[in-house]
């Protein structure tokens, strides 16, 4: 019995968060149900690797809770990381797709990181029955490919303090447009390290903290614990010039 209202309770404590992930908005009651009962959840300490880069592709990743790094490492050890994802994002959808493998490496950034994952087999016929779920990951995946054409630009275009600017310009943008609080307009830090930020911009984590420094110095940033706290966006906007 007492297993029986454990799973019930798990059940629901899935239902709650899935109607808050944006991919699914507008899914009925009964679909969502159904998507709690074909999700199993992980859990992960800060550093654990989700998949590696090359890996075969099995399974769509929901990010309950924490954060996510997708990276790209080089055999020497170097790595740019592609994104940071939070709460209410997916990821692993490519390999899923195309059945390639793995594209890039998906590693957690903190402790307590909980996944909901799905496998291959659910995801195609979960998408096939709700195709608005479909549309709304190929409006995700867009976003996403301005964001790295956005990168390109300012790896061709910018010096390491124009890349550090626009960075956090787009970063705190993000933030901004995925939460949804009344006040979302007041939010203004970013909680990252300098080498996330150096593995962002393609730079090293000196230059980068020198590129800080000098934000800071100029009233547009502030740093405290890990975490930059942005004082003047239109500032850190003309910055990116």
């Amino acid at each position: 019995m007492a297993v029986t209202v454990n799973k019930k309770l798990d059940i629901e404590s899935k239902i709650v968060f899935l109607r808050r992930v944006p991919i699914f908005g507008g899914v009925d009651e009964d679909n969502l149900t159904k998507i709690a009962n074909i999700t199993s959840e992980k859990n992960y300490s800060k550093k654990n690797i989700v998949f590696h880069e090359g890996d075969y592709g099995d399974a769509l990743y929901i990010i309950k809770n924490g954060r996510i790094k997708i990276a790209k490492v080089a055999l020497d050890g170097r790595e740019k990381t592609l994104t940071i994802l939070k709460g209410g994002d997916f990821f692993g959808e490519m390999a899923i797709f195309d059945d390639m493998p793995r594209s890039a490496t998906a590693e957690s950034m903190e402790n307590d990181v909980k996944l909901l994952s799905i496998n291959k087999t659910d995801f195609e016929r979960l998408i096939t029955e709700n195709p608005s779920i479909a549309i709304r990951i190929m409006k995700d995946l867009t976003r996403r490919i301005r964001q790295v054409n956005e990168q390109v630009q300012d790896l061709a275009f910018k010096d390491v303090h124009g890349r550090v600017a626009s960075t956090l310009y787009n970063l705190l943008r993000t933030e901004k447009d995925a939460s949804k609080e009344q006040n979302k307009d007041q939010i203004n830090s970013l909680k990252m390290t300098h080498q996330d930020l150096a593995n962002m911009v393609g730079s090293s984590r000196e230059t980068v903290t020198r590129a800080l420094n000098r934000l800071q110095d100029e009233g547009v940033i502030s740093i405290s614990h890990q975490q930059i706290s942005v004082l003047d966006l239109d500032k850190l906007s003309e910055s990116q010039d």
